[in-house]
C-alpha cells in the first residue's frame, strides 16, 4: 500500500546532512536528508512540497539507492527544491509527497541521468502548475501558501 493514500504517513521529516555533492555536479543540487522514522514510499522520484521555516516550496525527491553511482544498497532521500539557493545544512525539512513521477532506475552514465532529471523537473513543474496555476517555482508558492 502506498503512503500517498494515507494522510498520516504522508510527511517525511529529516535533517539536512552533507552528501557527496552528486546532485550539485549534475546541476540539480539536493538536500540529503537524515530522516526521522521509517519511509513508507517505494523507491523512485516524487513531486513534493517542502516546508522550511514556515514556508512552502515545490521540488522533486528521490528515494532509493542511486544505482547509477553503484552507491551500495543503503536508502537515500534527496530533495531538489526548485529555484532555491540557500544553505540548508543542519536544518530540518518536512517533505510532503504530492505525486509519483517514476521508478528509480540505473542509467548508462551521468549525462543520461542528468537528462532524465531535467525531464523529471519539467514534468513536476507542469504538475504543480496544474495544481495552482503557477510554474512550480518557490516564489509564487511561498507567497501564496506560506503558513504561520
Amino acid at each position: 500500500m502506498n503512503a500517498l493514500s494515507h494522510p498520516r504517513e504522508r510527511f517525511i521529516v529529516g535533517q539536512v546532512k552533507k552528501g557527496k555533492q552528486l546532485g550539485k555536479q549534475l546541476g540539480f543540487p539536493t538536500a540529503n536528508l537524515n530522516t526521522l522514522g521509517e519511509i513508507k514510499l517505494e523507491g523512485g522520484v516524487y513531486g513534493v512540497f517542502i516546508y522550511i521555516e514556515k514556508r512552502k516550496y515545490a521540488g522533486i525527491m528521490n528515494i532509493g539507492t542511486r544505482p547509477t553511482f553503484n552507491d551500495g544498497n543503503h536508502q537515500t532521500v534527496e530533495v531538489h527544491i526548485f529555484d532555491f539557493h540557500e544553505n540548508l545544512y543542519g536544518k530540518y525539512l518536512t517533505v510532503e509527497p504530492a505525486f509519483f513521477v517514476r521508478k528509480e532506475k540505473k542509467f548508462n552514465g551521468i549525462e543520461e541521468l542528468s537528462g532524465q532529471i531535467e525531464k523529471d523537473v519539467l514534468y513536476a513543474r507542469s504538475q504543480f502548475q496544474s495544481f495552482n496555476g503557477e510554474g512550480g517555482g518557490h516564489e509564487k508558492i511561498q507567497r501564496t501558501t506560506a503558513f504561520a
